[in-house]
């Protein structure tokens, strides 16, 4: 059996910058958000029926789902910028030093 040679190389530049681009993107539909949930809030007052109660409630279970979403997209930034990039060079480097050891 032949010795395959593989070498698995991860762009930590690139994990950084898309890092940085989902936590703006993040940060600005959770900026929308509240703007919607100021406008239903200014809205509900002037919405006296029973149609209006169940737009506003319905209105207001969305918003609950976007803090949920925006608290999952904020973890998996946080992972990317915390573990993958500055914690993949330093394992990689210590692997090689460690493989350089059989040789």
């Amino acid at each position: 059996m032949a010795k395959a040679n593989y070498k698995q190389l991860v762009n930590t530049e690139g994990i950084s910058t898309a890092a940085v681009k989902l936590r703006s993107t993040n940060d600005n539909i959770n900026s929308k958000f509240d703007t919607l949930t100021k406008k239903a809030s200014s809205l509900e007052s002037d919405w006296n029926s029973s149609a209006g109660s169940l737009a506003c409630s319905k209105m207001y279970e969305l918003f609950k789902l976007s803090e949920v979403r925006y608290s999952v997209i904020q973890n998996y930034v946080n992972m990317l910028e915390q573990q993958i990039d500055p914690n993949y060079n330093s394992t990689e480097e210590a692997n090689t030093t460690l493989a350089d050891q059989f040789k």
